[in-house]
């Protein structure tokens, strides 16, 4: 008997996690794209990075939503030059990722859906360097985790019942090195909605 009493709550409690796993994607949306970063060096100037961004949204009722965003972002430089007849080259990359989440705040019931959001997280840095010669390579990295902010919003416009196209722009703070990074990145992408899709937003 209480095997079958342990079977019945376990059968009741998948069929509620399945439920509420459809309740839920009936009012989710997945975006993805392409991200733009403008990063704050710390008085040494800014660095122009390209990436991606990720993402899904579900709506709690017709105003707000929980985002959650990862985004990539990358950029690299290269030379060389030659003295007293050697050749010397090397190179750096700088890598960020950003995981973050919060609320969304949508303003539009329709087909354009104007948003802001407000997104606290963590941002991963990693920072390569190598440097070669005739008389050999030498190459080092170094990684930081750090607190990472985004404020910001956009625009999302629905194409078909499912698919839209999304753009915004963030601030997007971060504390690298116990020093505040004050960057800007802007995002352009693809959306799609679960659910009734765009007719969604109309109720």
């Amino acid at each position: 008997m209480g095997k079958l009493k342990g079977l019945a709550v376990m059968m009741v409690a998948v069929l509620a996690s399945t439920a509420w796993g459809q309740v839920l994607m009936q009012k989710t949306e997945v975006t993805g794209g392409y991200t733009y970063g403008s990063l704050d060096q710390n008085g040494a100037g800014r660095l122009n990075s390209n990436g991606w961004n990720t993402g899904a949204t579900t709506s709690i009722n017709r105003w707000l939503g929980v985002e959650g965003n990862v985004a990539g972002l990358s950029s690299s430089n290269s030379a060389s030059f030659t003295s007293g007849g050697t050749t010397f080259g090397g190179s750096a990359s700088d890598k960020h990722y950003t995981f973050v989440f919060g609320p969304r705040f949508t303003f539009g019931h329709g087909r354009v859906n104007p948003f802001v959001h407000t997104l606290v997280g963590l941002d991963r840095e990693t920072f390569k360097f190598s440097q070669a010669s005739s008389s050999g390579t030498f190459s080092s990295n170094a990684s930081d985790n750090a607190f990472a902010s985004a404020l910001g919003g956009g625009l999302e416009y629905g194409l078909t019942e499912h698919f839209g196209l999304i753009t915004g722009s963030d601030y997007l703070m971060t504390r690298h090195g116990s020093a505040t990074q004050n960057n800007i990145r802007v995002q352009a992408g693809v959306s799609y909605r679960f659910g009734s899709g765009w007719e969604q937003s109309k109720k």
